[in-house]
């Protein structure tokens, strides 16, 4: 069950991709492999390698997560549940699932590795810094004070705060946040041109969206947020298919 709490710490601005991976795998680790993945799932064999690390059936299974997919599927439409779960075309459907989740797994070992052979080293400072920007997040977002907090910790089973702290701490993907932070998306700027365009582009929806002020000026900050995390997730992609095109990557399914 700790599992849990801590995904919801993992950092997510930068890396919009590649952390929900992150948190994904973290979030599904207690939950039990699933039998209509694949037959490759029901023992833990390797399904892919990564510069010879190994990725297996049952860390796919969990990334996959297909029991809870149905499940939310089932809480609204029983019978196309069932149609997933037992019919071939719904088979195909969970097996190109399996496919990606495979291909969001190699993306997350090959940053992983990328981190690890970098320079890149965090203080005890940065991390302090960063677990108590995204403690206030959590806080924040889920209307809790630091009792309610300390109390959930204690129920997933962590002796206090500091063990908790030192856990999230050691969590590889704040080594990787700042490897993309620093090598992928330090030098993106955003141009003057670059607003206008995008300004001139998106006028007339901006005056249907109902806001009183949609000058320029006035919605200047909110396009530069737009077009900066749109550059940084295509230089992401781009980092992600150099890192591919450089690794020794092979696939058993």
């Amino acid at each position: 069950m700790k599992k849990i709490f801590v995904s919801l710490l993992l950092i997510t601005v930068l890396m919009v991709p590649t952390a929900a991976l992150a948190q994904d795998m973290e979030m599904n680790g207690d939950q039990p492999a699933d039998s209509a993945l694949s037959q490759n799932t029901q023992a833990n064999q390797v399904v892919a390698t990564v510069n010879g690390e190994e990725i297996t059936s049952q860390q796919l299974a969990q990334q996959a997560n297909v029991n809870q997919i149905l499940q939310q599927v089932s809480q609204v439409d029983q019978q196309l549940a069932q149609l997933l779960a037992s019919s071939e075309a719904g088979n195909t459907v969970l097996e190109e699932l399996q496919k990606a989740k495979l291909d969001n797994l190699i993306d997350n070992v090959l940053l992983r590795q990328a981190a690890e052979e970098s320079d890149i080293t965090l203080s005890q400072a940065e991390k302090d810094e960063i677990y108590q920007q995204q403690k206030q997040s959590i806080l924040q977002q889920n209307q809790m004070n630091e009792e309610q907090f300390q109390s959930i910790l204690e129920q997933q089973g962590y002796e206090n705060e500091a063990a908790y702290k030192e856990e999230f701490s050691n969590n590889p993907q704040i080594k990787i946040n700042k490897l993309i932070e620093e090598e992928v998306v330090a030098n993106i700027e955003i141009s003057e041109e670059e607003l206008q365009q995008a300004y001139d582009e998106n006028e007339e929806a901006f005056a249907q969206s109902g806001q009183e002020d949609t000058s320029f000026e006035s919605l200047k900050p909110q396009l530069e947020q737009m077009l900066r995390q749109q550059k940084q997730n295509q230089a992401i992609q781009e980092y992600l298919e150099q890192l591919r095109e450089d690794a020794e990557i092979e696939k058993n399914i």
